[in-house]
């Protein structure tokens, strides 16, 4: 087949997948170019809506009512959608103000976000644009303009070399991740608002609420407070137009309905009463950050006293403890917090790091397996290898160190050390590459290539010459992490007799 030809065959074969991704959007009405299913939207949805939840502060727990009321707002709006989904509805403990939405109906709302509104009708304009963004598959949509980039890159590099297919990126967690925090285009914003009115309307809210929302988000952002820029407004930048648009909407939709002020500052009341401890807690951990831990410790007790159903504010003082090196004390508040919210990952990595410090391992395991279930964390992993380890349970605690050095962090060093010291006696061969041969004086030579980024000591080689004859080299020094070094022995030989003789690692460590 010519290049011509293998070109109209791509593009034909590319023109066919693009007809065959159209799809009619269940909102619009209008045709969608999609790579991705149904079953991804909901697959992706299903498997990361805890994980995330867990990763911006877990659920807010101090006033159930909060989430169950927010959820009765949210399923009553999900009533009107035009795509029938596995609506969920959950309120984050972040006082930073945002909501978002996963593929397949996974919608948060931040606490921060709650003390921002003034009534149900602003509340059910928030939750009404979200819906929006999974039934209209906006989330999916985005996902599929990456890979018909991605083809687009692969087609170019086909067309270039003549040869060879490539692989296609595969959509994994992080793909989640990025859904919430991805600005979303104009058009899709405007469309959220658009719809989510109209959703507002059916369900007997004022969309008015919308109009008022949207003019006190654009007032925030021209004051920029930094909240609000690196929340809401990351991902569903307010404007103008949008406040123009929504009037617009406003005025063809049926007068009047519902705002529902009364029932908002009713389901809101200990949220609101308790606002002042959370401001308190965000000075707290600005005077820990300055190293004040006294200051850190007095804030804290008085977030306490305004809302003591608050696990965070527990767990703080557990870190603080921590960090002064009181174990008591940090069991003690991380109990306490594990009391308040038994849901939320960080409590339980933390405490069982004080039970693996005070030696109760049976706890320490148990606290680690609980939050591994909740939100797989390094932390977590270093724990129960090092736990595995001690136990003699190598090849269980290779696999947890394993996990936890892929983190960027200093649990992730730890881990790594770790990993090094229980697999460099069993497989020194990956991380000490040895080569042998001859220098350009003719003499014997060896190459040792530290492929960790850990210093390596103690190195031993065997040598085996050509006549069967054995011994031990031994390499004085440290060899740096990714360190090369030339051991030239001044010995003569022949290429042949050079060829003849093998080397191996017989033993290497990491340096302490």
């Amino acid at each position: 087949m010519n290049f011509t030809s293998f070109r109209i065959v791509l593009f034909s074969v590319l023109a066919t997948v693009f007809i065959s991704s159209c799809t009619v959007n269940p909102v619009t009405g209008n045709k969608d170019l999609l790579f991705v299913g149904e079953d991804w939207e909901l697959n992706v949805g299903k498997q990361n809506y805890l994980p995330l939840r867990q990763s911006q502060g877990g659920d807010y727990t101090a006033d159930p009512g909060v989430e169950k009321y927010v959820r009765s707002v949210g399923q009553k709006l999900a009533a009107q959608s035009d795509r029938k989904l596995p609506y969920e509805f959950n309120v984050i403990n972040d006082s930073v103000p945002n909501a978002w939405a996963l593929p397949g109906g996974k919608i948060s709302i931040n606490r921060g976000l709650l003390m921002e509104l003034k009534d149900e009708a602003e509340l059910s304009a928030v939750l009404a644009h979200e819906i929006v963004h999974s039934a209209a598959k906006h989330g999916a949509r985005g996902q599929s303009r990456g890979i018909l980039l991605q083809g687009a890159v692969m087609a170019a590099t086909i067309a270039g070399s003549r040869k060879g297919y490539g692989q296609a990126a595969q959509a994994t967690s992080s793909i989640a991740a990025q859904l919430t925090n991805t600005k979303y285009s104009r058009a899709a914003e405007l469309e959220s608002d658009l719809y989510g009115m109209r959703y507002m309307s059916k369900a007997g809210y004022d969309p008015q609420g919308a109009v008022d929302l949207q003019q006190t988000f654009v007032r925030l952002s021209e004051g920029r407070q930094s909240d609000f820029i690196s929340g809401l407004f990351a991902s569903h930048p307010p404007s103008h137009e949008r406040v123009a648009k929504n009037k617009a909407t406003a005025a063809v939709l049926p007068a009047g309905g519902d705002r529902g002020k009364a029932r908002y500052d009713k389901a809101m009341g200990r949220l609101k009463k308790t606002s002042a401890a959370y401001e308190l807690f965000g000075d707290a951990q600005q005077a820990l950050k300055a190293n004040n831990i006294k200051e850190a410790v007095n804030l804290t007790n008085k977030a306490i006293r305004i809302e003591p159903r608050e696990g965070h504010f527990q767990s703080f003082l557990g870190d603080i403890s921590i960090k002064t090196n009181n174990y008591k004390a940090a069991k003690s508040y991380f109990d306490k917090a594990v009391k308040l919210n038994p849901n939320f990952y960080y409590y339980r990595v933390r405490r069982g790091e004080v039970n693996q410090k005070n030696g109760n391992t049976a706890a320490a395991r148990a606290d680690f397996e609980a939050s591994m279930k909740l939100l797989p964390s390094a932390e977590a992993q270093y724990g129960l290898g090092i736990l595995e380890r001690d136990a003699g349970n190598i090849s269980a605690a290779k696999k947890m160190l394993a996990g936890a050095a892929q983190s960027q962090s200093p649990v992730g060093e730890k881990a790594t050390d770790a990993l090094l010291a229980l697999d460099l006696g069993d497989n020194p061969q990956i991380y000490l590459t040895v080569n042998r041969g001859l220098s350009k004086n003719g003499t014997f030579a060896f190459q040792l290539i530290n492929n960790t980024s850990r210093p390596l000591t103690g190195i031993q080689l065997g040598v085996t010459m050509g006549d069967g004859t054995k011994s031990i080299s031994n390499v004085s020094g440290t060899l740096a992490g990714g360190e090369t070094k030339l051991i030239d022995t001044g010995r003569k030989m022949s290429k042949a007799q050079a060829d003849a003789i093998k080397v191996q690692v017989v033993d290497v460590n990491v340096q302490k």
